[in-house]
């Protein structure tokens, strides 16, 4: 019996997440096609005979010009510190940037056990491509195992578990075996609504976009509905038009799909209530980002 914990890193958009979710087989973190989506360290937890594995899903390393994204770099970085391996993903099919290289500098100074994933190779027809970057990793982390995958796709799957669990100590379950993520029922809420404004608002609304639970109340008898108030926050007057459509379209078609995937994980009827409220720079409040986990 093996248990330990991995940390899932790489710059953001890489597929950190979507590869998380494959490898736990339960959707941990929301995904969308826009940079930055993740943004706590989220745990997601896989049980197999061989053991528990704990992955540490981590925001993408990037520039940051927020308070609330600079507090994502600093938990993607301090997530390396005291666990059992690095996993670090890599979009194969595009070239190194200078988030890569200060991750390369973070990682070698550690020191510990490393599996670089390759994501993305589905794209590359000609695999020869890949054999400078798996050369040059090679030569600056000796010991550590190159693994090239498509994150979307479960065959690879087995062959990356099979690398990292031996890289796992010998103890006992740290997590109960029913659970596959630690987190509170309040964030999955919160990250199911922020989920579904993503895939129904325009390109420049998500980064400036954060969901407060302002109220979890959960029913006094058996059978009864969780009534759920979340805050939808934008920056400026000018994104709480988009965010609730014309007519509030947009708002009511986010209530539903966000309303019947928290009954889902919850297992019991919800009410949401979907309130979008304009708080300027609330990126740069800490005392908004504490809420929400990032100070």
């Amino acid at each position: 019996m093996r248990a330990g914990f991995v940390a899932v890193v790489g710059r953001t958009n890489v597929g950190k997440s979507t590869l998380v979710n494959g490898l736990v087989g339960e959707k941990v973190a929301i995904v969308t096609s826009k940079a930055q989506t993740t943004r706590n360290v989220i745990r997601g937890i896989l049980n197999e005979p061989r053991g528990q594995m704990v992955f540490l899903d981590t925001p993408g390393l990037h520039k940051p010009k927020t308070r609330m994204n600079q507090a994502m770099v600093r938990l993607a970085l301090e997530s390396l510190e005291g666990v059992d391996a690095v996993l670090w993903v890599l979009n194969a099919s595009e070239s190194w940037r200078a988030e890569e290289e200060r991750l390369a500098e973070r990682i070698g100074h550690l020191g510990g056990p490393l599996v670089v994933a390759l994501n993305q190779v589905d794209r590359i027809k000609d695999k020869a491509q890949l054999l400078p970057l798996m050369a040059g990793l090679s030569r600056r982390f000796h010991g550590a195992a190159l693994y090239p995958l498509c994150a979307l796709d479960p065959k690879d799957y087995p062959g990356l578990l099979d690398l990292l669990f031996p890289l796992l100590p010998e103890h006992e379950a740290i997590f109960p075996p029913e659970l596959y993520t630690d987190q509170p029922e309040r964030q999955l809420a919160a990250e199911v609504v922020r989920e579904h404004v993503f895939l129904r608002t325009r390109q420049e609304v998500p980064h400036c976009v954060g969901v407060l639970v302002e109220a979890f109340d959960e029913p006094e008898e058996e059978g009864g509905k969780v009534v759920l108030h979340c805050a939808i926050l934008v920056e400026r007057d000018s994104q709480k038009p988009i965010i609730i459509g014309h007519g509030g379209q947009t708002l009511k078609a986010i209530g539903i799909a966000a309303r019947k995937e928290i009954q889902q994980l919850l297992g019991c009827g919800v009410e949401l209530r979907l309130f979008v409220k304009v708080r300027p720079d609330w990126r740069e409040n800490a005392s908004v980002l504490r809420e929400m986990g990032l100070a």
